[in-house]
């Protein structure tokens, strides 16, 4: 009986399809796949620069970055003395025949003050005034993307910047300029001109359908492929978890290899390359977290379409567990379940951390084990727990 049911089978993986239904089929699985790319890329951008929180998580793993708060204060500190004047005040100070070693001392301060900026914004106490600074900027640059009214920063006029004034503030008074009087702008990074808002809400609104958009679709064309591929289902659905696999190497490739290309083409001087080389990694975080989840994804379905085929080890192991199928199928479903949720509680990517991640991955696995539970049944009907 089992040895005609694994027969009858694999005559049915090998029934031919006509020519068309094959370039049809194998066409949805190319365009799926490239969709899968440029979706993962857009639902990065979408968590990475449009969430606050991920935003914020994120400056404050680049403030603890030794490379990034080292060039921050390098800054900060050129913010204060350029604000400040430092040479002319110590010239001032000296006695008319040792003004010429004004730029001198300036240079061995600046030298003192960039290491006590360092010190000062690894206090918790910086750190908060750069997570909150951040914070309200993304909030800032959020509303007016969205076409809100934040007070000064106007859709029409204004200019969305990250405040840094109160941390240039603090390390005015350690270093014990407080004579000095900062200009307004000190210590304020542009990060949104009023002339570059229509750009940037077309490309908001752009980035919002896509990440949603081209994930419904990708799931429709890989479903089609396979419905469409009758007697070569198990085969297209293993190309398709190749698919995800492939894609999530490429994503780790762009991460590391492009990121450095792209690091060297934006950063001039070799001094600040470190830093912006951080910066990347820690900013594509999640674009990481999004290849591991695709590999991941694809390495479990490839595991699930093994043991779903026709080879020796895969036809035993589901002789083994069909007369719990056909009895006890709860035990199945109840373990399935508590290795579920010990994945979720445990959260290793940001797909088991969202409710449409959680949704897919969970409709998926189910899935494929009601559909294992049924091929088994029919294989072996005779099979029945002792």
């Amino acid at each position: 009986m089992v040895s005609m049911s694994t027969a009858a089978r694999a005559r049915a993986e090998h029934a031919p399809l006509s020519r068309n239904r094959k370039i049809a089929v194998w066409t949805l699985v190319v365009v799926a796949s490239l969709l899968l790319l440029v979706s993962s890329l857009t639902i990065w951008v979408k968590r990475q620069a449009l969430d606050t929180n991920n935003w914020t998580n994120a400056s404050g793993q680049m403030l603890a970055n030794d490379e990034i708060r080292g060039q921050l204060s390098i800054y900060l500190v050129d913010t204060l003395f350029t604000n400040s004047d430092a040479t002319a005040r110590i010239q001032q100070a000296l006695p008319p025949d040792r003004a010429a070693l004004a730029p001198v001392i300036t240079g061995a301060l600046r030298n003192f003050a960039v290491q006590a900026a360092d010190r000062l914004l690894a206090t918790p106490q910086a750190q908060k005034l750069w997570e909150e600074a951040n914070k309200r900027a993304h909030q800032n640059l959020l509303a007016v993307l969205n076409g809100d009214d934040v007070g000064r920063f106007q859709t029409a006029n204004g200019s969305v910047v990250l405040d840094l004034s109160p941390v240039v503030q603090q390390l005015k008074d350690r270093l014990g300029l407080t004579g000095e009087r900062l200009s307004p702008d000190a210590g304020r990074i542009t990060v949104l001109n009023s002339d570059q808002l229509s750009t940037a809400q077309t490309s908001l609104k752009v980035i919002k359908a896509l990440s949603v958009i081209l994930a419904v679709i990708v799931l429709f064309l890989y479903g089609l492929a396979i419905y469409l591929a009758a007697g070569h289902r198990r085969r297209v659905l293993r190309a398709s978890a190749v698919s995800f696999v492939v894609v999530g190497v490429i994503l780790l490739v762009v991460q590391k290899l492009v990121g450095n290309q792209v690091v060297d083409s934006l950063v001039p001087t070799d001094a600040v390359r470190p830093a912006g080389r951080a910066a990347w990694i820690i900013g594509t975080e999640l674009l990481r977290g999004i290849a591991v989840a695709l590999i991941a994804y694809g390495l479990i379905v490839l595991i699930g379409a093994w043991f779903a085929g026709p080879t020796r080890w895969a036809t035993a192991g589901r002789s083994r567990l069909a007369p719990v199928l056909h009895d006890q199928a709860w035990i199945v479903y109840t373990t399935v379940a508590a290795v579920f949720l010990l994945v979720l509680a445990w959260g290793p990517t940001q797909s088991t951390r969202t409710w449409f991640g959680i949704l897919l991955l969970g409709s998926l696995l189910f899935f494929g084990v009601a559909m294992l539970h049924r091929q088994t049944v029919a294989e072996f009907p005779e099979r029945t727990a002792s």
